[in-house]
This record gives C-alpha cells, structure tokens and sequence, in this order.
C-alpha cells in the first residue's frame, strides 16, 4: 500500500490547535482560581470586626495576663492563713581527738508554725489582692472600650469613603456623556470647540477626583485591618444600609448621660476601688502598731552510734527511745521600730487622698467628654439636616441647569460650576451623616448600649 505524504498545513493545523486548547485550559484555571480565591475573601461585619479585635489586640492580652497576674496574688494572700511547714534531716560523723573515739549519728525532725493573730494583717491583704483584681478587670475593660470605639470609627470611615467614591464614579459617569453630547454638537458646528475642551478638562478632574477617593477608601480599609493587626491584602467590609430619614437625639440632655456612665464606666468603678484600697492599705499599715501572736510545734528523734561503746541500742531502738516534742507560743510585741510603721499609716493616708482626687478628676473628666460629645451630636445632626436640604436644592438646580444646557441656553463653564456644587453638597451631606452616625453611637456607648449598625 502506498504511503501517504505527509502535509505540512495539517501539521500546523494540528499545532494549532493544541496550542488554542492548552492556553483555554489555562485560562479556564486561572479564572477557577480567581473566583475560588474570590469565594475565600471573608466579608467583615462590624460585630466581627469588634469581636475579632478584642479577642486578639496584643495590648488586650497583655492585660488579660496581668488580671490572670492578680488572680494568683489572691491565692497566695489566702496561703497567709495556712501553718507552715518543714522537715529535716540530718547526718553527722565525728571523728578524731578529743574523744578519740569515732562516732555516727542521725536527726529527723517535723516543725509547723502559724500566726495566730497578727492585727488582721492577713484578712486586710487577701481583700487588697482581691480589690487589684477587680481593678485590673476594670483595666481590661477600659481597653475593650477604646478598641470596640476605634474600630467603629474606622468602620464608618470606611463607609465614608465608599459612599464618596460612588459619588465621583457617578460625575465621571456624568462626564463621559456630556463630552459625547459635546462633541456631537461641535461635529453639528452648534457648538464651538472650545466648550468641548472645557468639558474634557472636567473630566479630567473628576478622574482625578475618583483616584483621590479610591486611595482615601485603601488608606481607610488599611487603618481597619492594622486595628485588627490582619493583612489589608484583600480585607473588605461588609455593606451597611443607613436609614437616617428620621435623624434625632434620643437625649434631651447630656445630664442623663453623664448620670448613667458614672454607675458603670471602668475608669469611674477603677477609681472608686482605689479608695477603698487605700482605707485597706492604712488598716495593714496600722497592724504594725499591734502585737503579733503565733504558735509552733515541733516532733524530732536522734540515734548515735559510738566507736568501742558498750551496750549500744539498736537503730530503731534509739529512734524510739529519743523521741522528743516542743510546742511553743509567743508574743511579738513592737516597741520601737524608727517610726517606720508610723510612717508608713502616714504615707497611705495620703495615698488615699490622692486617690479621692483621682475619683473627682475622672469624673470632671467623663463629664467634660459627655458634654463635648453631645454638644459635637447636637451640631453634627444639624449640619446633617442643613446639607440634606442642601443636597436637595442642588440637585434641582442641576436638573434644572442641564435642561438650560441642552437647550443651549448655559454655557458649559456655568455648567460645570453648578455640578461642582452639587458634587461639593454630596459630599458634605455624607460627611455630616457619617459624623452624625458615630456622635450620636457614642453618646448611646457611654450610656451603656452596645454599638450596631
């Protein structure tokens, strides 16, 4: 049978297309891949977001360790009540002039002693341990409080800036179709080039604009993700639907407020205990003044074995025969001390006073931040009603404006001033209702309600 030639166009063919299907393939993994890596990307609600950055901000750990710290000085404080006690034993081997005879022996011992009375020195320091750890929870939850209010604030950045690049997505939109409605007219000679250079230069502008609020959005998602110490690298936030159409204060006035934060913020509670330590820490101090009663036991036996000695009991014999007790109670009375426990009352009695200062300047300090709060809600809610209204009589004017456009009746120069303005009402109405928004959820936090959106 004859061979048949090969043909160099179906060689190429052939290459072709497996070629064609191994790029497809590629393709079609990549994109696989794209949309598996897409699927991946965890969505960050605000609760999450809390959640997350309580649970694993270092300087929230650092103080969970130092509570865990003071749980353990409770523990030892309470060991105070308890005896103590010690065993001992002993071996010797004497040797050598003057006796000239060697001899052996062995000690066992068991003591216990415990303070009977000591001017409630170990009651006044179990409940001191106990008081620095309900401080030291106070300490933690002031932290989780300024955390959960910096990320909150981060959050609403975040929908802040996506808000503004939606605005200028929306005039670039805009843009592109009065540059082809421009040119069109110009290409009709109705309208003259210049005006078509004018529009361009817009554009341009709220091109540059859009790049601005797309690194404004990036550097808000970074602030976020560093809060919660993850990558940026495609963190993104969930989106939160705000309906502020009935915008108001549900306080009448900061006194409320203010009244109710000082039943239960940290810093407030934390100061108080302090106060009350420093009455413990004068009762401990003023123990020294006092006499201390403790009492002792203690059980020991002995056998010695002498070289060339006669009628030498046996080991076990002498362990028994040499038992031996001793109990004892004694009295520690202070009689002079170079004034040092004197001193010591002295100095904790004007660590309390500082304390009660302490109390009475967080409070003027709470008080400082409530009033300046509510004062800061009350403007931004009026600046948010005033920009509405403002949003609303811009965006008349430009319908307005872009009808006397189209009718050749406006020039493009007043054109484009009149959307500069409602651009500029845009986004002053987001800002005013974003401000609006974390005013008024802080002034709701210090009352003591948790934070949604």
């Amino acid at each position: 049978m004859k061979k048949q030639p090969h043909n160099p166009s179906t060689m190429i063919s052939i290459k072709s297309n497996l070629q064609m299907k191994l790029i497809l393939s590629l393709l079609v993994g990549v994109f696989s891949f794209a949309l598996s890596a897409q699927e991946n990307i965890k969505v960050w609600s605000l609760e999450e977001c809390v959640a997350y950055a309580i649970q694993n901000n270092i300087s929230v750990k650092q103080s969970e360790l130092a509570t865990q710290l003071q749980e353990v000085e409770i523990t030892r404080a309470k060991m105070n009540f308890y005896p103590s006690v010690s065993g001992s034993v002993g071996t010797n081997y004497n040797f050598g002039a003057p006796l000239g005879n060697n001899s052996f022996s062995n000690s066992y011992g068991v003591s216990t002693s415990a303070t009977l009375y000591n001017g409630n020195r170990n009651k006044n320091l179990v409940e001191l341990a106990e008081k620095d750890f309900e401080i030291s929870k106070l300490n933690l939850q002031k932290i989780q409080d300024d955390i959960t209010l910096r990320v909150v604030n981060a959050y609403l950045n975040i929908l802040y800036n996506k808000e503004s690049v939606l605005i200028a997505q929306e005039q670039i939109n805009i843009g592109n179709q009065l540059v082809k409605r421009v040119q069109e007219l110009v290409d009709a000679g109705t309208k003259a080039r210049n005006d078509l250079f004018q529009v361009d230069a817009s554009l341009a502008a709220n091109e540059e604009a859009l790049v601005t609020a797309e690194n404004n959005l990036d550097l808000a998602l970074l602030d976020l993700a560093q809060i919660l110490q993850i990558s940026h690298v495609g963190f993104s936030i969930k989106e939160v639907r705000i309906n502020l159409e009935l915008a108001k204060l549900h306080y009448s006035d900061s006194k409320l407020i203010y009244k109710k934060a000082l039943s239960w913020r940290p810093e407030i509670e934390n100061a108080k205990i302090r106060i009350e330590n420093s009455d413990i820490e004068i009762a401990i101090a003023e123990s020294g003044l006092l006499p201390s009663v403790s009492a002792s036991y203690s059980f020991g036996t002995n056998y010695l074995n002498v070289q060339d000695a006669i009628n030498q009991s046996g080991y076990f014999k002498q362990l028994g025969d040499n038992r031996g007790h001793s109990a004892g109670l004694s009295v520690n009375i202070p009689i002079f001390d170079k004034y040092a426990t004197r001193i010591g009352v002295q100095r904790a009695k004007v660590q309390k006073e500082i304390a009660a200062y302490t109390l009475e300047n967080e409070r003027t300090n709470l008080r400082a931040i409530i009033e300046r709060a509510y004062i800061d809600a009350k403007t931004s809610l009026k600046t948010f009603d005033a920009a509405k209204k403002s949003v609303k009589a811009q965006e008349e004017a430009f319908r307005t404006a872009q009808e006397r456009y189209d009718l050749g009746v406006l020039s493009s120069y007043d054109f484009d001033q009149v959307r500069n303005q409602l651009v500029k009402a845009q986004s002053s109405f987001i800002r005013a209702k974003y401000n609006f928004i974390f005013r008024s959820k802080f002034l709701e936090f210090y009352y003591g309600i948790p934070i949604k959106l």
